[in-house]
C-alpha cells in the first residue's frame, strides 16, 4: 500500500471519488429516512451512536500497520503545533454540529431548510475551491453551477428567507473543508482524530439515554437506531474519501445528489412540495445531468487517449 496521499482530480481518482459521494449521498437520504421514525430518542443521543460507529468504521479502513504509522505520525505531527490542535478541535465541533442537524431536522419537519442548506453548500464549495485554492472548472462545470445558482436563487426569492439550519450546513462545511485542504490535514487519519474527540460526550449521551424514563419504551427503536448509526460510519467514510479524490469543485457539485435525496426523504416523511418547487429543483435537475454528461465524456476521452498510447 502506498504511503503517498491521493492527489485531487486525478483521473483515476476522480473516478473512485465520485463513485464514493454518490454512494454516500444514496446512504444519506436513508439516514435521514430513518431518523424521522425514531420515537424515544433524542437528537443528541443519534448523534452520539451516529459517532461511534463513524469511529468503528474509520478505525477499520486504518487497521493495517502501515495506516497506524500514518496515524500517529499526524497526531505528533498536530500536537507539536497549537494552531493544528486548535483547528482539529474546531473541526470536530463543526462535525458534531452538521451530524446533529442531520438527524434533528427529520424529526423536526425542518428537512427542506436542511435539504437547500445542501444545495447551497456545493455553490459555496465550488466558490472556496476557485478562489483559494485555483481549481479549474470544465465548460460542463460551469454550467452545471450557472444552472444550480438559478434554482437556488428561486428557492430564496420564493422563500424571502434563510433559516438557521441552511446556514449551518452551507456555511460550516465549506470552512471545515477548506481548513482541512489548506493545512493538509484532509486526510482519514485526522478525521479519526477528530472524530475520537467526539466520543467521550457521545459516550456520555447514549449512557444518559439508555437508562433515562424514555429508554423503557423504545423496543423495537433499536434496530433501526443501530442500523441508521452503522450506516452513518460508512457514509462519513466515502463522504470524507470523496473529499480527498475531488477538486473541491467538482467535490461540490457532486453534493448535489444528496439535497435531492434528502428532499425525497422529506416527502417520505410527510412534508409537501409546492408546485412552484419545480423553479427551484427542475433548473438543479438539469445541473445534474450536464454534470453527468460532462464525466462520461471526459471518462471517454480518458478511455480513447488509453488506447492510442496502447
Amino acid at each position: 500500500m502506498s504511503t503517498t496521499t491521493p492527489t485531487a482530480g486525478e483521473p483515476a481518482n476522480a473516478s473512485r471519488g465520485a463513485a464514493s459521494s454518490i454512494l454516500a449521498s444514496v446512504l444519506f437520504g436513508i439516514i435521514s429516512v430513518i431518523s424521522g421514525s425514531l420515537p424515544g430518542v433524542s437528537s443528541g443521543e443519534a448523534t452520539a451512536w451516529r459517532i461511534v460507529f463513524v469511529v468503528l468504521a474509520v478505525a477499520a479502513a486504518l487497521s493495517p500497520s502501515e495506516r497506524r504509522r500514518r496515524l500517529l505520525a499526524q497526531l505528533r505531527r498536530i500536537v507539536r503545533s497549537p494552531r493544528l490542535v486548535l483547528i482539529v478541535c474546531l473541526g470536530a465541533g463543526i462535525l458534531w454540529l452538521q451530524l446533529w442537524v442531520f438527524v434533528w431536522a427529520p424529526a423536526n419537519h425542518r428537512t427542506q431548510d436542511v435539504a437547500l442548506g445542501y444545495f447551497l453548500l456545493p455553490l459555496v464549495m465550488v466558490l472556496v475551491g476557485r478562489v483559494f485554492f485555483g481549481d479549474r472548472l470544465t465548460g460542463w462545470q460551469r454550467a452545471a453551477v450557472v444552472l444550480a445558482a438559478a434554482g437556488v436563487a428561486a428557492e430564496l426569492i420564493m422563500t424571502r428567507s434563510i433559516g438557521w439550519p441552511v446556514l449551518l450546513v452551507a456555511g460550516l462545511y465549506p470552512v471545515y473543508f477548506g481548513l482541512r485542504r489548506w493545512f493538509d490535514l484532509d486526510r482519514l487519519e485526522v478525521f479519526l482524530l477528530e472524530t475520537t474527540l467526539l466520543l467521550v460526550p457521545s459516550i456520555a449521551l447514549i449512557l444518559i439515554g439508555a437508562t433515562g424514563p424514555a429508554a423503557v419504551d423504545r423496543g423495537a427503536t433499536w434496530l433501526p437506531l443501530l442500523v441508521m448509526a452503522a450506516l452513518s460510519g460508512v457514509a462519513m467514510l466515502l463522504y470524507i474519501l470523496a473529499s480527498q479524490l475531488l477538486t473541491l469543485g467538482l467535490f461540490g457539485l457532486l453534493g448535489y445528489v444528496e439535497p435531492v435525496l434528502l428532499l425525497a426523504a422529506a416527502v417520505v416523511l410527510g412534508e409537501r412540495l409546492a408546485p412552484a418547487d419545480a423553479l427551484v429543483y427542475g433548473p438543479i435537475a438539469l445541473a445534474l445531468a450536464l454534470l453527468g454528461i460532462g464525466t462520461w465524456r471526459a471518462a471517454g476521452r480518458r478511455d480513447g487517449e488509453r488506447r492510442r498510447r496502447s
